[in-house]
């Protein structure tokens, strides 16, 4: 198993910035269930031809398999910590060369590079700058170099942001992000937890660093101070065994506030689920979508508890549920069903892991390939320039795959942050409930901020 402790004390800076939580049960806002988690029985077949007509339709693609002389795309990532985001990329690239055409007939060669310090990232952009086969370059989630790389790069290569988890991510004027991201996340599963709950209270949790600082402080206290809600926050280290989380809990007052708000990584979330069980407690908690990552599902099954996810929770996304059956609304136009049928048809379990990651930043990086691929069937593959494709990005309003909503892309203070929806599910009974998001037709929209 990862590293997703370490690799989630920051994607949490991002999904940090993706978590909140609540209380009470009562509710003005309807929901709907959309019956239970996806499985092989709901999940839409790999040899469905509406998969293909939708990435055709999307793409502008033709079905065939590519045959042209490659085409280059830069990727940059932190596998370290980060190795779905990377799985996304594999499986679309092999999907789209298969069956969509390539780009323009082009088979898609991916150019990548690793970054792991401050150095990396000035050392993968000055690569991806100097290199004539490159015009375009994704980057998927990074938690160090993030700036230097961005610099590189400023005016000399288009770029498509991933998965942001610094600020450098969301104000650079380098590139552009298609989905929410943290900034929106925190804040609509902020703006849930006031509007549908009123709290007088909040128990927040947070990862002591930068990121979790940051989310507390300067995203989520504004919006609930406007709605007068006294808020105790502490934080605990990304590094935290179980005890610390349960004090730490106990310090916020979780058992007793009217929301619980945690900004937690995965590995976090799973000794906070083992305190709530521990101690009696029962808080209504919405959460990151990272906390109902494959460990959690392991942990519950090892446990001997009866669910797959913890049940009651409430979860954070860009809109549309990764384990909702195929037929539930939404899953088809949104490209949810051509993404969980390629995933698992083309993608790869990471290096010494033994299940294939899908969740995660695996979806969205999927979803920025099939959108590059777009682009370039748009333009051209033999008229490609840099100045051409960083105005498809930044002229892109949607719809965006994965993502519900339209894009607004250069808006401050989050230039480089084009998403302004999010979705809230809740896991329970066994089901998966749509709160607001693009299966109800009842997404958040965060672009009012407080």
């Amino acid at each position: 198993m990862r590293t997703i402790s370490t690799r989630l004390a920051v994607a949490l800076i991002a999904v940090a910035l993706v978590t909140s939580a609540c209380k009470s049960s009562t509710s003005s806002t309807s929901s709907k269930t959309n019956g239970a988690g996806a499985s092989t029985t709901t999940a839409a077949k790999s040899n469905d031809p509406s998969l293909n007509q939708w990435a055709i339709a999307y793409t502008g693609g033709k079905p065939q398999k590519a045959t042209g002389t490659p085409i280059d795309i830069g990727y940059v990532n932190q596998d370290t910590f980060f190795p779905e985001a990377t799985i996304g990329v594999d499986a679309a690239v092999a999907y789209a060369n298969a069956e969509l055409n390539g780009a323009d007939g082009h088979p898609i060669h991916i150019v990548s590079c690793q970054v792991a310090t401050a150095s990396d990232g000035a050392k993968c952009g000055a690569q991806m700058a100097n290199s004539p086969s490159i015009k375009l370059v994704l980057t998927g989630t990074l938690l160090d170099g993030n700036t230097e790389l961005y610099n590189a790069m400023n005016g000399k290569r288009a770029v498509i942001i991933g998965n942001g988890v610094t600020p450098a991510d969301f104000t650079t004027p380098a590139g552009e992000a298609f989905v929410a991201g943290a900034p929106g996340v925190l804040t609509g599963m902020a703006k849930f937890a006031v509007g549908q709950f009123h709290p007088k209270t909040v128990a927040l949790l947070a990862n002591d660093n930068a990121s979790g600082h940051a989310g507390a402080a300067v995203i989520m206290a504004p919006i609930f101070a406007k709605a007068n809600t006294d808020v105790k926050t502490v934080f605990v280290p990304d590094q935290a065994n179980g005890a610390q989380v349960q004090s730490a809990m106990q310090a916020a007052g979780a058992g007793k506030a009217d929301v619980f708000v945690s900004i937690l990584t995965l590995q976090t979330c799973i000794s906070m689920y083992d305190a709530i069980k521990t101690t009696g407690i029962k808080p209504i908690v919405v959460t990151t979508g990272l906390c109902f990552g494959t460990p959690m599902t392991d942990h519950l099954k090892q446990a001997g508890d009866s669910g797959t996810y913890p049940d009651g929770w409430y979860f954070g996304d860009y809109g549309y549920n990764y384990f909702m059956p195929s037929t539930t609304s939404g899953m088809q136009d949104s490209g949810m069903n051509t993404y969980l049928a390629k995933v698992h048809q083309y993608g790869k379990p990471a290096p010494g892991a033994t299940t294939l990651e899908y969740s995660g930043f695996s979806g969205p990086m999927f979803a920025n390939v099939l959108t590059a691929v777009k682009f370039i069937n748009e333009i051209g593959a033999d008229k490609l320039t840099v100045s051409g494709l960083d105005a498809k990005i930044r002229g892109f309003t949607g719809p965006m795959m994965l993502q519900v909503g339209p894009l607004k892309c250069g808006v401050a203070p989050y230039i480089s942050v084009c998403g302004s929806q999010i979705g809230i599910d809740q896991y329970k009974g066994g089901k998966w409930v749509s709160i607001n998001n693009g299966h109800n037709g009842k997404p958040i929209d965060t672009s009012t901020g407080t």
